[in-house]
């Protein structure tokens, strides 16, 4: 055979090798590379839950850094999210944003997967599903009752009024634990939040209370039921080996998620390059967020997150295609 003729078979070898590693879907580059210049960030948290801007600030702050595509992922709430609907539905609040910016509705529910407790993403949702408000009722009241449990064991520990003082921090929102470390911390019990999880709400520690939430596979039908896309959030954010981690994967996409974060804030490559790898074994479509609570955690700020690299599969091809 001559040189050219073995150029050709080279080419049409990498040509088939290529299409059939991304056989998930064959135009995945396209997509990916079409985006590459816009600022997609798909997990952020509000005051509706336990971030520390409102949500028009929020979106404020994203359209500054020039984000294109926001979503608002309130732990256990879209309360948040109906608040940002209603505002980009006035022409007066749409005039003050510098550039236009998609609001995508979504959720972060803690769900157990093989008993142990993970984050799910809900992406574009339908936040008037009666399935899905019904079910984060249930959340809230989840989180009410543990959080009452929190505040008797620090009594226990000489620290009184600590549910009421957290749930008056709270407000609306979904009472949680940061919402104790504030407490703590603003009575001087502590001189950073996080001391607050080494000293008591750490798992493991005086005052943890574990949680009783739902399975992943009743999160991922009601986040389904409400239209939506099921995401894993930050899967290397859980500490697992690799083996878990192919366990947990295994059991997210047997449930019927539709992908995973690749991308968590500001990311090592070696990271995005591991979790890229498992997308393609277990199917899965792939997102990117910066998770952002606070101006303060520039490693998380609105918008930091990289692009999707280009043989990622977008989660929004997904979205795309069951619109």
């Amino acid at each position: 055979m001559d040189r050219l003729h073995i150029s050709l078979a080279i080419v049409f070898c990498g040509f088939i090798v290529k299409h059939t590693l991304f056989e998930l879907n064959p135009y995945a580059e396209l997509i990916a590379r079409a985006d590459l210049r816009m600022i997609f960030d798909l997990h952020t948290h509000s005051t509706a839950s336990d971030g520390a801007l409102s949500p028009e600030a929020l979106l404020a702050r994203a359209n500054a850094n020039g984000v294109s595509r926001l979503a608002l992922t309130d732990h256990d709430t879209v309360a948040g999210v109906k608040v940002l609907q209603a505002a980009l539905a006035d022409p007066l609040f749409v005039d003050e944003l510098s550039s236009p910016i998609e609001l995508v509705p979504g959720v972060e529910i803690s769900a157990e997967i093989d008993g142990r407790s993970y984050h799910i993403l809900g992406l574009w949702l339908d936040t008037d599903n009666e399935t899905l408000n019904t079910f984060l009722d249930g959340q809230r009241l989840a989180r009410e009752d543990r959080a009452e449990a929190i505040g008797k064991k620090l009594a226990k520990q000489g620290i009184t009024g600590a549910f009421e003082g957290a749930k008056a921090l709270a407000g609306d929102a979904v009472l949680s634990r940061p919402h104790f470390a504030r407490y703590l911390l603003e009575q001087g019990h502590c001189t950073k939040e996080q001391q607050a999880y080494k000293r008591w709400l750490g798992a493991g520690k005086s005052c943890d209370v574990p949680s009783k939430w739902p399975s992943g596979d009743e999160a991922i039908a009601t986040i389904h039921a409400a239209g939506g896309l099921a995401v894993l959030a930050h899967p290397d954010k859980y500490g697992l080996t690799r083996t878990r981690m192919r366990t947990l994967l295994e059991a997210f996409k047997a449930a019927g998620g539709d992908g995973l974060e690749l991308i968590s804030g500001r990311q090592d490559d070696a990271i995005t390059d591991y979790l890229l790898r498992l997308s393609h074994k277990y199917d899965l479509a792939c997102s990117t967020g910066s998770d952002f609570h606070n101006p303060e955690q520039v490693w998380a700020d609105v918008g930091c997150n990289s692009a999707l690299p280009s043989t990622a599969v977008p989660i929004w091809s997904l979205a795309a295609s069951t619109s």
